[in-house]
């Protein structure tokens, strides 16, 4: 069911064409190459997410709602503004999320990263994989 909140952020809910039962997920698209997802549901995840989704492949999942904040820099930054924006909060990022994998940081056995640096760009891509070192050494220092 879509939120009143994500009705007035233009997001919208849609079906699964496999099952054709409702998505728990409310999308908005910012051109052809990325949307931002809110999915406000905890099962399989832990909490509700919302995701900076590129190419319908890439998955940059934080734990939350971030769907206002998100919609609105995509709109006036695009997809480098998504970048600085999951970069800053990289300690919300889901165990799920394909950051690490998209940049860099870790093996990308899906290939991944050149949606990513299509995408995000070079400064984009290092930017999270920067953050995302910063948070593992971080975690290996406690």
């Amino acid at each position: 069911m879509q939120s009143a909140n994500s009705k007035s952020l233009g997001m919208k809910s849609s079906f699964c064409s496999v099952t054709n039962e409702p998505s728990p997920n409310a999308t908005r698209s910012f051109g052809s190459d990325f949307h931002i997802s809110y999915n406000p549901r905890s099962a399989g995840y832990g909490s509700d997410t919302t995701a900076i989704v590129l190419q319908d492949r890439v998955f940059f999942v934080l734990k939350g709602d971030h769907a206002e904040a998100l919609c609105k820099i995509a709109a006036e930054e695009g997809a480098t503004g998504c970048a600085a924006y999951f970069a800053q909060n990289i300690d919300r990022a889901s165990d799920f999320s394909e950051h690490l994998m998209a940049t860099g940081v870790s093996d990308d056995p899906f290939a991944l990263g050149p949606a990513a640096l299509e995408v995000l760009g070079q400064e984009g891509v290092d930017r999270i994989a920067t953050a995302a070192k910063a948070q593992m050494d971080s975690r290996t220092a406690q």
